[in-house]
């Protein structure tokens, strides 16, 4: 069995391409977020994570209750961003008190040795701040009135549109349905 130079080359340059594809793979991209780190991060580390968005989850809520303060000043045109922050708060709050218990738990488990425990609390301490900035976001969107659902984006497609754009509605003729449907369904 003879092989050309061309498969001879192709199948020697094969054990160089998935070794070189591995060692690619293996380096880190330099981009990890607060749940990726909890293997290298010394109990130190994560005493200090902790302690550091403790203190911004507190600070979100101070910021949240002088929005509400403001909100509420405004009366009756402001009603429903009142209600809209309050609910912001409640959800805050409460994520304060889980983030704040963890602390308490990790900091235990750590000077007992449970450090797979103390992996779980900073990963709710990570879960809890990455959600109170998104409160605080949708916060500050209802105190300015331009609350949306959350999880809901807003498009705005028509700024990008030109004086001259013109639209072509679609005619119904154009639309062609068939009335009958097929006799197949992914059910049978």
């Amino acid at each position: 069995m003879y092989l050309s130079r061309k498969a001879l080359a192709l199948l020697a340059a094969l054990p160089l391409a998935v070794l070189l594809g591995q060692a690619v793979a293996a380096e880190p991209t330099g981009v990890s977020s607060d749940l990726e780190r909890t293997s290298d991060t010394s109990p130190e580390e994560k005493l200090a994570y902790a302690a550091a968005s403790n203190q911004e989850i507190s600070d979100a809520m101070k910021a949240i209750e002088k929005m509400l303060e403001q909100t509420k000043a405004k009366g009756a045109e402001g009603a429903e961003g009142v209600q809209c922050i309050n609910n912001k708060k409640l959800s805050v709050s409460a994520l304060a008190q889980v983030s704040t218990q963890a602390e308490a738990k990790m900091k235990s488990d750590l000077n007992s040795g449970a450090y797979d425990s103390a992996d779980h609390e900073y990963r709710k301490i990570a879960v809890a701040i990455t959600k109170t900035r998104i409160l605080l976001a949708e916060a500050q969107q209802c105190a300015t009135g331009t609350q949306l659902e959350s999880g809901t984006t807003l498009v705005d497609w028509e700024s990008a549109l030109q004086d001259n754009d013109q639209f072509l509605e679609p005619f119904i003729d154009d639309i062609t349905v068939d009335p009958i449907p097929p006799s197949v369904t992914p059910f049978q």
